[in-house]
Formats: C-alpha cells, sequence, structure tokens
C-alpha cells in the first residue's frame, strides 16, 4: 500500500498466469471485427477502447482473481490508518484459517486501452463507481525524444492528483508503468496518463467496481 497523500494506492504485480491470460484475452478482443468500444463513455483522447464484458473476465479465468483483489485492497485501506492493535488484529483474522474477506465486490466495467504514440488521457476520475483500477501488459520503451536537459522524462507515466500544492503535503504522484503492474485506488481520486512517442503499442487494461463492506 502505497500512500503519498489521503487516499491509498495499491501497487503490486500479476502473477505469470494472470498476465498471460490478460494477453490472450486482449489479443483476442483487438482481433474482434465486432468487438464493441467504450470510448464514447471515456474522457481518452485514445482510438482503441474496447469494451471487456465480465463474460470475457470469466472465460478467461481473471474475474475471481479481479475481485479478490479489490476486496483485499478495501480491507487494507481500512486499516492503513488504524493503530498498532487494529492492523494485528486484522493481521491475525487473514492468517485465521477459514478466513474469508468480508469485503461484497461488484464489477461495473472493464475495457482495454491500446493507447499509441501521442494519445493520451486528460485528468479525470470515474464517477460510476467506487474503485478504479489499471492494470499493464505491453509497455513501449522510453524514446528520449522530449527529454529536456535537466528534466524527468514522463512518457507514458500515469499521475495522481490529491488537493492542492501545499506546505508539508503532497499534491501528486507520478509512476511509471511495466509490464504486469496492477494499480487499484478509490475512483474518485484524479488521474492523467501522458502521451508517448513511437510506434508501439502501450497496452493496459482499466477495470472499475463498488464494494460494500
Amino acid at each position: 500500500m502505497i500512500k503519498p497523500f489521503g487516499p491509498s494506492i495499491l501497487e503490486t504485480y500479476l502473477p505469470e498466469n494472470i498476465l498471460q491470460s490478460f494477453l490472450i484475452l486482449t489479443d483476442d478482443l483487438l482481433n474482434d471485427p465486432n468487438r464493441k468500444s467504450h470510448g464514447k463513455y471515456l474522457v481518452g483522447q485514445i482510438q482503441e477502447e474496447p469494451l471487456i464484458s465480465n463474460e470475457i473476465l470469466r472465460r478467461h479465468d481473471v474475474f475471481d482473481y479481479l475481485k479478490a483483489m479489490f476486496a483485499e485492497y478495501v480491507l487494507a485501506s481500512a486499516s492503513v490508518n488504524a493503530d498498532a492493535d487494529y492492523q494485528q488484529d486484522v493481521s491475525q483474522f487473514q492468517a485465521s484459517s477459514g478466513y474469508q474477506n468480508p469485503v461484497t465486490v461488484d464489477i461495473q466495467a472493464a475495457w482495454l486501452v491500446s493507447q499509441k504514440g501521442g494519445e493520451y488521457n486528460p485528468i479525470h476520475n470515474h464517477s460510476r463507481a467506487t474503485l478504479s483500477s489499471v492494470l499493464y501488459l505491453k509497455v513501449p520503451e522510453k524514446s528520449g525524444a522530449n527529454t529536456i536537459p535537466n528534466k524527468v522524462e514522463t512518457d507514458g507515466d500515469i499521475e495522481f492528483v490529491e488537493g492542492s500544492t501545499l506546505p508539508l503535503q503532497n499534491a501528486t504522484v507520478r509512476t511509471s508503468p511495466e509490464v504486469g503492474k496492477f494499480l487499484i485506488f478509490p475512483s474518485y481520486l484524479l488521474h492523467l496518463v501522458y502521451p508517448f512517442q513511437g510506434e508501439q503499442e502501450r497496452r493496459s487494461v482499466s477495470i472499475n467496481a463498488s464494494h460494500q463492506l
């Protein structure tokens, strides 16, 4: 759990079997001439954003994994600010035999983002859910074409924005995508994706979910 400001962000990596399942799933989707675009509901300046139905997620054996990860994120978020005794109670609860996460999760929408050079996502949040996420399947190498001396290259990075810049507070956090990286965060958290240069594909999947605890 990363806590650069108010809300926490879960950063983890997909197990190899889940990563491979998502690669096959998205290859099949991009080769499907009847794929349905989800782009009309999204702000991204991106051509290819096909919808991924829950049926497809189940068929490729990733649906239960996603629900479980969202549930674990909610439980961890509830205890990350708690005192040491409460955190120990949660850890013991998770380690107990017969442990079952009490969080109920419903996946609301999932879609593929097949981003090409020059495409980008402006700053936005996701209003029709309580939880959001992104997982990365293909990541182009940074070209360095836009790097200005003494500046950090941000091509293709995702940046989260919380509040404003005040003394002794973080307002933003930026992270570079990596193959297999999986981020979960509150749906209200503002975020943006920078464009990149080149002919390669930057492939990711975004998932929105709602939860009850």
